[in-house]
């Protein structure tokens, strides 16, 4: 479990990392970026396979049946959701390829904005919505199957941190612009919020101990970690801005 969920957030760091360097962008293999290739390639075979080694380790556990659901059922749609997310990486690789050699002088053209309709808002929703289900549907899967005994405190420790690091590497990764709310994306943290509500919820309910549960406290950690930077960037964005706006931009929260 502990190995899967490192991999998971390291594939996740490296890949913010390697975005920021225009290096990867510049050295091009078959017409296409070195950077895209990894995107397509490498990472989602990494991060598939650190999914794969949670959920063994869920299956090898005693099962209690808390949540009505075989675990078959939990990992039929979670591969649904999977899929899903392989098409929106296939759909942003492509896309982003084809932008790549469209001339600036078209943008206005509806080629070029059909394809930037692909480039950003379907295959961003595609993969962070479904990889957003995913989480979830795995944390409500391990209910099923605690451990036996409490994990070390080395082991909790590692988890904790990996889950901050997760939240904040997902967070940085959909909100790169600098605009209110992240942009386009910013229906992707009232997700967020509905799951992590869901989630807290439910264990309140079901007077679940988290702490036999470490992948559900890594994605529930994982999930206010993202909140919590999404609201610290908001908050970094409005002491950015000129007296003037900032008083424009409170006189409509208070008037509304």
């Amino acid at each position: 479990m502990t190995a899967g969920l490192i991999l998971v957030a390291l594939v996740s760091l490296v890949g913010v990392l390697i975005h920021r360097r225009s290096r990867f962008e510049q050295r091009v293999f078959k017409n296409i970026p070195l950077i895209d290739w990894l995107y397509i390639t490498i990472f989602p075979t990494l991060m598939f396979a650190g999914w794969i080694i949670m959920i063994k380790s869920i299956i090898n556990r005693p099962s209690i049946n808390i949540i009505p659901i075989d675990d078959f059922d939990f990992v039929i749609i979670m591969i649904i959701f999977v899929l899903y997310a392989f098409i929106g990486n296939g759909l942003h690789f492509s896309s982003k390829v084809i932008w790549r050699y469209l001339p600036y002088a078209d943008r206005h053209k509806l080629v070029y904005k059909v394809n930037e309709m692909f480039h950003n808002k379907l295959s961003h929703y595609t993969i962070y919505v479904n990889l957003f289900l995913i989480s979830f549907v795995s944390a409500i899967m391990e209910l099923n199957h605690p451990l036996i005994v409490n994990s070390p405190l080395f082991v909790i420790l590692l988890t904790t941190v990996a889950s901050f690091l997760m939240g904040f590497l997902a967070a940085k990764s959909i909100y790169y612009t600098n605009q209110w709310f992240g942009g386009y994306n910013r229906p992707l943290s009232l997700l967020v919020l509905i799951l992590f509500i869901c989630l807290i919820s439910i264990y309140r309910v079901l007077n679940i101990s988290i702490i036999l549960y470490p992948l559900a406290s890594f994605v529930t950690l994982t999930y206010l970690s993202f909140l919590t930077s999404f609201i610290l960037r908001q908050f970094m964005i409005f002491t950015r801005l000129s007296y003037k706006h900032r008083l424009r931009f409170l006189a409509k929260i208070f008037s509304a």
